[in-house]
């Protein structure tokens, strides 16, 4: 380990604070993108978090402008070459209300644990880039290379247009790490297929079955209506990458409908489709069930409604390399349609898989494993998806060391990604800190 990075530990120390503190005023935000409001392509919340990053960037030494118009802000340290980029997104996902330690946007900190909307995703790697910038210069090492540090308004919706414009407008950096997927640092990530269904028939009795705000979180309560009778069934949330860890509502909902003597024969037949198709994890049901080097293709619920007496639902399908999109996509759509479903829409982001191999993975998965004291760690494929979609040369990595989230004893479905009582550990995410600070320092090193 270099000499000068205890002086990055040390400054981390000693500033934990103000580490805290600037995260929970952005968390304070309850920055939910939401496309076209306001007439700001993410809506005025989002836009909010933005301007308030940019202040704090700013305020701290690092000049940042917020790109209003295409909904990001970007921050350029001028050095040698296309250099290097940080890439992190300032919207969260939708809430619920079954949150038990604090409020979503009231974020607290107990016992060295900080919980929040967004403290996990994605608010600690703005936060942490910033003091990894910070730290480095407390230690005394001025980065030679240029340094590009980009906060998206729309990762989580929209299929990451912001930084679809940042691409478009701006310089592209040599090499791009997003500290903003897991430990020690992922070579791939899955392709997602954004699928929505409406029901052929339209709906008689039932006239109410709504729940969820986002493709990308497991369903976890649906409101129903039918016979003027209203019932609310509750399932459990969890990130669409892990179905599995979650129980999804609808299919609770529909399968409880079912079961009921005085539903009519139409619209049994149709929320007998809905509670057929998901009622599994990892596509089975829809005849597309695959599996290879990125584990089993995943297939998740996250949005159902009524519409004008017509039952919609969408489904989030996270699939690997092995997956033929031309072949599945036709078989998908024939299950649905002998459900009595057609599909409305399907939009595709095909994920990628990077060579393990290289001076830059080198850099970063030493730094990784050096701040965590784990030789043994190593790369990874991730289920979700990250702005390393859409960026050349890009590493995803943890804003935060591992940590025993478990111990918390908090109930299934709280505390991670996408959860209701979202959390990381203070000391987990001062190691991040280090760890991102140290691969900056190692990546400057490298010939472009």
């Amino acid at each position: 380990m270099e000499q000068w990075y205890a002086a990055v530990t040390a400054y981390l120390n000693e500033h934990r604070s103000e580490i805290v503190r600037d995260l929970f005023s952005l968390v304070r935000i309850p920055s939910i993108a939401k496309a076209g409001e306001d007439g700001l392509p993410f809506g005025k919340a989002s836009d909010e978090a933005l301007t308030a990053t940019a202040a704090l960037y700013t305020a701290n030494g690092v000049p940042m402008t917020v790109k209003h118009e295409l909904g990001y802000a970007v921050a350029v340290l001028e050095g040698e070459g296309d250099g290097i980029g940080l890439f992190g997104h300032a919207d969260v996902v939708p809430v619920n209300d079954d949150w038990i330690t604090t409020q979503p946007f009231e974020p607290i900190e107990k016992d060295g644990i900080i919980y929040g909307r967004g403290i996990n995703d994605n608010k600690a790697g703005v936060v942490g880039s910033l003091y990894a910038l910070k730290a480095l210069k407390a230690a005394g090492i001025t980065p030679r290379r240029r340094i590009t540090v980009f906060v998206g308004g729309s990762e989580e919706t929209g299929g990451m247009t912001d930084v679809r414009a940042f691409v478009a407008n701006e310089r592209q950096p040599a090499v791009c790490i997003v500290p903003d997927s897991g430990f020690p640092v992922s070579v791939g990530e899955k392709g997602i297929l954004h699928v929505e269904c409406r029901s052929r028939e339209v709906l008689s009795q039932v006239t109410k079955f709504d729940g969820g705000q986002a493709y990308n979180v497991v369903l976890d309560r649906v409101n129903v209506e039918y016979n003027g009778r209203a019932e609310v069934f509750e399932g459990l949330a969890a990130h669409a990458a892990n179905p599995e860890r979650g129980e999804n509502a609808a299919h609770k909902a529909a399968a409880a409908l079912c079961e009921r003597d005085d539903l009519c024969e139409n619209d049994h037949r149709i929320v007998a489709g809905l509670r057929d198709t998901v009622c599994g994890h990892f596509g089975e049901e829809v005849d597309i069930a695959s599996e290879g080097v990125f584990g089993k293709l995943t297939c998740a619920n996250g949005i159902v409604r009524v519409d004008d007496g017509h039952l919609v639902f969408t489904l989030d399908i996270r699939y690997g390399n092995e997956f033929d999109y031309e072949a599945g996509i036709p078989r998908l759509i024939a299950a649905l349609a002998a459900r009595g479903y057609d599909t409305v829409s399907v939009s595709n982001d095909p994920g990628f898989l990077l060579d393990e191999g290289g001076a830059e993975m080198e850099c970063i998965l030493g730094a990784c494993r050096d701040a965590a004291g784990k030789p043994e760690a190593n790369p990874y494929k991730t289920y979700g998806g990250t702005y390393a979609r859409r960026l050349k040369n890009a590493f995803a990595i943890n804003h935060s060391l591992p940590w025993d989230k478990e111990a918390l004893g908090l109930p299934a479905g709280h505390g991670g990604a996408h959860q209701s009582d979202e959390c990381v550990s203070v000391e987990a995410l001062l190691g991040g800190i280090g760890a991102l600070a140290l691969a900056i320092a190692r990546l400057d090193q490298l010939e472009e």
